[in-house]
């Protein structure tokens, strides 16, 4: 297992570093830059070109890059162009509800999605798998900013069952807390929910119809103990294995979602980074999203391994 561990982990660090690089990269090619934006619209030639020498913008790019690597390895993110505070402290505050927000719509998303899987595989060739199947797809279907604007249209401004936008601080209390919580999560749990869904019916229907399953039927255990014991072990195998690419999925639909909900998580400062030209805040979030996600799927990989010996190859 400790190999398993090291071969993960050797595959994880040049990940990290290709991301680390496109992300420079792509950033560079947004037409204008920090020295433009700090010197404003009016600005002289001579001026940008004294900012852009006082910021370090006229070396090469990948002294410029090797720079700010090395800069992030050391817990430096530089400051803000907007207001000059420290990125790194900005990140600090906003990371722990982006992750609050996407791991509670994962676990919707689990909790939603594998019993309507079971229920679906259970009930195989009937109207419940076909009510399922319908739901699911469409669930994948449907924009999540979509269902989000349907969502505070009907149960905050309708029936004020829930908060519109914002999150109660945990000072409130958990219930307040988790209910201003509770519309945003499951708006972004919606397509997740249908992938655990279609993934646990596929895992489960091959599992029912292995021969060890026929051989408990032929034994003569029961139903219950022959649906969640043996099948469903298995059939979760392929569930654990999308849950990163789920959760990526979710980190990423974050950015819209926390918009609509007006969430000051992660995705809140990226959009507002983009749309100010805040290039070092921009570049920054990034690049923590890309690792967080590359360190989601590396702990699904060791999950997988301890599941399943045959993914330790």
């Amino acid at each position: 297992m400790l190999r398993v561990i090291g071969r993960r982990l050797m595959a994880v660090v040049p990940t990290a570093l290709l991301g680390s690089v496109l992300i420079f990269s792509l950033v560079q090619l947004i037409p204008g830059g920090a020295a433009e934006t700090l010197a404003g619209a009016e600005a002289s030639p001579a001026a940008i070109a004294a900012i852009r020498t006082q910021l370090g913008l006229d070396r090469p790019l990948h002294v410029q890059y090797l720079g700010w690597l090395g800069d992030v390895l050391h817990g430096n993110f530089g400051h803000s162009l907007l207001d000059n505070r420290d990125i790194g402290e900005s990140i600090a505050e906003r990371l722990p509800l982006t992750i609050e927000l996407a791991g509670l719509a994962l676990a919707l998303a689990l909790l939603a999605g594998i019993p309507l899987g079971v229920w679906a595989a259970v009930r195989q060739r009937r109207a419940v798998d076909a009510a399922v199947t319908s739901l699911s797809g469409l669930g994948l279907a449907l924009p999540e900013f979509w269902l989000a604007m349907l969502a505070v249209n009907l149960f905050a401004l309708r029936l004020a069952w829930l908060p519109a936008t914002g999150v109660a601080p945990l000072e409130d209390g958990l219930g307040p807390h988790l209910a201003s919580l509770l519309m945003p999560a499951a708006t972004l749990a919606s397509g997740a929910a249908a992938a655990v869904t279609r993934f646990t019916r596929s895992g489960m229907i091959e599992a029912l119809n292995s021969t060890y399953i026929r051989t408990a039927w032929a034994l003569g255990l029961p139903a219950r103990q022959i649906f969640f014991r043996f099948a469903l072990h298995n059939a979760l195998i392929p569930v654990v294995t999308i849950v990163g690419v789920l959760a990526g999925g979710l980190l990423g639909g974050a950015v819209l979602v926390e918009e609509v909900f007006v969430i000051p998580g992660l995705g809140d400062m990226l959009v507002t980074g983009v749309l100010q030209k805040d290039y070092p805040s921009v570049q920054s979030v990034a690049l923590v999203l890309t690792v967080s996600v590359i360190a989601i799927n590396l702990g699904v990989d060791l999950l997988c391994a301890v599941l399943d010996p045959r993914a330790r190859g």
